[in-house]
């Protein structure tokens, strides 16, 4: 009886896993076929119906938003789709400014015939229709088109990567060719890839936790070490920095005991002969006034008691004749 429930058992985990493709395996590479090539995430093939919102540019806005075109939220729970077959390396709410997110994993044969992997990522999704490390097909519906729970219009923001670690951690890495295609351009480019039905090998697990840390055994980019520092309240990475460029420049500073003496001997004051020293003039001393015509004229012939000097007159009126 026993060996007939673990038959049944075994046989409903089987079903289960086939029908929802999750695997039992936890190694770190799968066997995937090859894409036969690569379509838009919406209106597939050939984005019918959709226009793209926002482009791609390096150092900026590292993807594409495509939008249906009745604007606003009219694409709101509208089909996405996997641009061509691969393995899906993550399928979960990431919340913050991602929401839901899919990435799937690539294999294709470039025009010279050399084999490649690229990373798609489907973000701010409303549904989720596959799971970790299902096999899924070209065209196949992924998800919906959403808004991250109101935060934005209902838009789909998609991503083509080089860099199989980045994950959710794209902060940690240049935003520049080196590490993304242009997704447009890469379709276009791969509407058809060579036909090779031969099984490859690739890596799955590549990404760091997200929030969390860097496996162990695996390097962590300094950027990410940085930011973990300027997060912590109790480190402050820039005094860090400085003091120990500080320790390596500046010399040795001895510290010299001061002298005692005995308390019968009176302590001698040093004598400091005073220097006249003149006052700098002051930026802050108020601005001279400039005297008037009369005053100057005042000035200039003053009158005495004696009788002697010039005598004051009116600057009109006649001289005296001599």
């Amino acid at each position: 009886m026993d060996s007939i429930n673990q038959t049944f058992s075994t046989i409903f985990f089987l079903i289960f896993f086939a029908l929802t493709g999750k695997t039992l395996s936890v190694s770190n590479s799968a066997e995937i076929l090859p894409a036969t090539g690569f379509d838009f995430p919406v209106g597939t093939p050939n984005a019918e119906g959709y226009y793209k919102a926002r482009g791609f540019w390096p150092n900026g806005h590292v993807g594409e938003d495509w939008n249906g075109k009745g604007g606003g939220n009219s694409d709101l729970g509208d089909p996405v789709y996997a641009i061509g077959e691969g393995i899906v390396v993550q399928s979960r709410d990431v919340r913050r400014g991602w929401g839901n997110v899919i990435i799937i994993r690539h294999a294709f044969i470039d025009k010279n015939g050399t084999a490649k992997l690229l990373d798609s990522l489907y973000a701010h999704l409303d549904s989720r229709n596959v799971v970790l490390n299902q096999i899924v097909k070209r065209g196949q519906k992924i998800g919906t088109i959403g808004n991250n729970r109101g935060m934005y219009l209902a838009h789909l923001h998609f991503e083509t990567r080089k860099n199989l670690a980045i994950g959710m951690h794209r902060s940690s890495f240049s935003k520049t060719y080196s590490n993304y295609y242009s997704p447009t351009s890469f379709i276009r480019s791969h509407r058809q890839c060579p036909d090779f039905r031969k099984a490859f090998k690739v890596p799955i697990n590549t990404f760091a936790p997200y929030p969390g840390a860097y496996p162990k055994g695996k390097k962590e980019p300094k950027s990410t070490i940085i930011a973990k520092a300027s997060s912590s309240k109790t480190i402050n990475p820039i005094k860090t920095i400085l003091n120990k460029s500080l320790q390596k420049k500046s010399p040795k500073i001895v510290i010299l005991k001061k002298e005692t003496t005995p308390k019968s001997e009176p302590k001698a004051k040093p004598s400091i002969a005073k220097k006249n020293i003149q006052k700098p003039p002051s930026k802050l001393d108020p601005p001279k006034k400039k005297l008037g015509l009369l005053a100057r004229l005042r000035a200039r012939y003053p009158s005495t008691k004696s009788g002697t000097g010039r005598v004051k007159r009116n600057r009109f009126s006649p001289r005296k004749k001599r």
